[in-house]
């Protein structure tokens, strides 16, 4: 982390900076780091990627993967559907008059 290598908008400049030794392998491996900061607003997408700077994973404001988001909204819908009344049943025409 140098200068002019991270946003420092004045309404959100950096509460934390922590440069490492060396690069470090983060996202399982994914990418190579030189350090981390925290800010205490999210950054817009549009700063993050004018310096190329990616969320950490445990950060509550990152997107999270698309299977996550799938399985987090069955598990809703599974709670949903068990709190609701049955649905009624339709009535089916009589058949027999033909």
């Amino acid at each position: 982390m140098d200068i002019g290598t991270f946003p420092k908008p004045p309404y959100n400049k950096p509460d934390e900076i922590f440069n490492y030794d060396q690069r470090v392998p983060v996202e399982n491996g994914s990418f190579l780091a030189w350090g981390y900061l925290t800010y205490t607003r999210p950054l817009t997408e549009k700063q993050a990627s004018d310096y190329e700077l990616r969320p950490a994973l445990d950060n509550p404001d990152r997107p999270r993967p698309i299977a996550e988001q799938m399985k987090n909204a069955a598990k809703l819908a599974e709670a949903d559907r068990g709190s609701e009344a049955p649905a009624p049943q339709r009535r089916q025409p009589d058949r027999g008059d033909r």
